[in-house]
């Protein structure tokens, strides 16, 4: 539903790669606006065992493997209380769309970032829609918005995301479910740790992304570069994919 403004306070919440970088941050941020729970979803649950033991119980690890399904309906089994789903788990393999190494990487890319997506919002969605309002927000890049040819097959699979975003919107429109897609640009996380340009901190990204959820923000532009990506794709997305294109990396055909 467009347009959707929900409280996080008591809200029970799922993130995915929740152990580091934005999806901490963003467990740490709902948790602070007073979120009654906030499962950690990470495949290392001794990853956040410090971090738990700082919420009371609050913060609740959850074993989860996006690209294995037997842990993904595990985790839905115990987490039935879900109102608001975080999809944050993601990979990241720097390429060229010309490189050999391509295709496996594309593969590597489609595994975590987009079909992992879109087998936890299936597992998910039935206890969000069984609330008066609730989530499902996806964490796409700047880069599903114009392809990087340095992050080339990364590019494309968060072009995916984007479309997920899309189509999810339309199949629950008519819903109490809030579809929240974000765009980030570079950030400063383990993740975008090889590459060298200004980055935002997962901090910043994480208020942003909970203000998007209370105020009913659609599309979520979290940090410096997306807010001056944003108007720019809004008016001509032509130039963004011209801009982006200049970014890139040296081609290995061997």
């Amino acid at each position: 539903m467009k347009d959707l403004k929900l409280n996080l306070k008591d809200s029970v919440v799922l993130i995915s790669g929740a152990n580091r970088g934005i999806g901490n941050a963003i467990a740490l941020e709902l948790l602070a606006r007073g979120a009654k729970k906030v499962y950690a979803g990470t495949r290392d649950l001794g990853a956040i065992d410090a971090t738990e033991s700082s919420y009371e119980g609050k913060l609740v690890p959850l074993q989860l493997d996006v690209t294995d399904e037997a842990s993904i309906n595990n985790a839905a089994k115990l987490a039935t209380d879900v109102d608001i789903l975080i999809n944050n788990a993601g990979v990241l393999l720097g390429d060229s769309l010309l490189n050999s190494d391509s295709l496996n990487n594309l593969k590597i890319h489609f595994d975590v970032n987009v079909i992992g997506l879109m087998k936890l919002t299936q597992a998910f969605l039935p206890s969000i829609r069984s609330k008066a309002k609730g989530a499902i927000v996806s964490i796409s890049s700047l880069a599903g918005l114009g392809n990087m040819p340095v992050i080339g097959s990364y590019s494309v699979s968060k072009a995916a995301v984007h479309s997920i975003i899309q189509g999810l919107r339309g199949d629950l429109t008519n819903e109490s479910v809030a579809v929240i897609g974000v765009y980030p640009g570079p950030i400063d996380t383990e993740m975008a740790k090889g590459f060298e340009m200004d980055k935002d901190s997962p901090q910043a990204v994480a208020k942003s992304i909970a203000d998007g959820i209370e105020n009913g923000v659609e599309d979520v532009f979290p940090d410096q570069m997306s807010l001056q990506v944003e108007p720019l794709y809004m008016g001509n997305p032509k130039a963004v994919e011209t801009e982006f294109g200049m970014y890139v990396a040296p081609v290995n055909q061997d």
